[in-house]
């Protein structure tokens, strides 16, 4: 009967690894949703790569609302750096630096100074504005209650107590708003949730796309760093898709775009022939340049948006010649565009 038990512990003890380790791997995988606000609905912004119009925006130093004393300003500053660095990454914002912006005014005063050759000296007035803030708080906070040890699969404790001793989850709660710089408007705002388990010393790694900022050192490589990247992301998802769109219309150099707003969807009856003039086309990209000669080597004239309503002048190849509602006229992709208008 032992020489049964011990064939068959032999037999199972793979199972058992195999599957623990899937218990592993599914308990330590960093989570964060969006609790209030409506939560964002990525999927159509992650469909395609953008690379259309940005917003200008800045990111506040982050501030602590949990009262539990373990907050100091290098920790706020080094979320901030965190959600700017995303945000830059996303592609959609011209992030501008506000928690170095010391160091930037000491370099423009060093110039007006003449302490340096003056035309490299960085001038100074010149320092961008953003039409976004960005505000974020520490609601909730946890670095890592403990939790009791134990087999997993239904295992021995022999052989379960090997791969782990016991787990410690992280939980962290951040209140992000978006502001409008002039009126001080609240945009949006939401809660994201974010936590993260470490088990017997494994912590899920997560999305390592977001670095760890300044003043967190501490925080590496354990669940409470997981939680926090994972919260930062969520947000930086939220803000995306919560950004109205008036606010992007500045080019990759940071010159205005003049953007077209999609206009109300228009009958989709039979259109007449693509080859005639004066039909009407739709945009079905999220945003398309328009430019002023047949080809991408060309500069751009004006971008629109999905949904945006175009008149077509004249047909070139691959290429339609549009005229914009505001009255600019310029060269399209006719793969770009649509005889009827898109589902918004």
């Amino acid at each position: 009967m032992k020489k049964f038990i011990s064939i068959f512990a032999i037999i199972s003890l793979p199972f058992m690894v195999f599957t623990g380790c899937a218990a592993i791997e599914q308990m330590t995988a960093p989570q964060a949703k969006v609790v209030g606000g409506g939560g964002p609905d990525m999927a159509g912004a992650q469909a395609e790569a953008y690379n259309g119009p940005k917003a200008r925006i800045a990111v506040s130093r982050f501030t602590d609302k949990t009262g539990k004393g373990w907050w100091t300003g290098n920790i706020g500053d080094g979320m901030a750096d965190m959600l700017s660095t995303a945000l830059f990454n996303s592609n959609r914002y011209i992030v501008l630096e506000r928690q170095q912006l010391t160091d930037v005014l000491a370099e423009q005063d060093l110039g007006a100074a003449g302490r340096i050759k003056q035309e490299t000296a960085a001038p100074i007035g010149q320092i961008e504005g953003a039409e976004l803030l960005i505000t974020g708080a520490v609601t909730g906070y946890e670095p890592g209650a403990s939790g009791l040890g134990g087999g997993i699969g239904g295992g021995s404790s022999s052989i379960a107590g090997g791969i782990l001793a016991g787990f410690k989850k992280a939980y962290l709660a951040i209140d992000v708003r978006v502001i409008d710089t002039k009126t001080s408007r609240i945009l949006a705002a939401t809660t994201v949730e974010g936590s993260a388990t470490d088990i017997g010393g494994l912590v899920g790694l997560g999305s390592a796309s977001v670095g760890l900022g300044a003043g967190l050192g501490g925080w590496s490589k354990t669940p409470l760093e997981k939680a926090l990247r994972v919260c930062i992301q969520e947000a930086v998802n939220f803000i995306a898709t919560k950004t109205p769109a008036q606010y992007y219309h500045y080019s990759e150099t940071g010159a205005p775009v003049k953007v077209i707003t999609p206009q109300a969807p228009a009958p989709t009856g039979t259109p007449a022939s693509s080859s005639a003039k004066g039909i009407s086309v739709y945009v079905t990209s999220s945003s398309v340049n328009i430019r002023s000669g047949v080809g991408t080597e060309y500069g751009v004239v004006t971008v629109v948006t999905k949904g945006a309503k175009l008149t077509m002048i004249e047909e070139s190849g691959s290429w339609y010649k549009v005229r914009t509602i505001d009255g600019k006229e310029g060269w399209v992709r006719n793969d770009l565009v649509s005889l009827s208008a898109p589902a918004q």
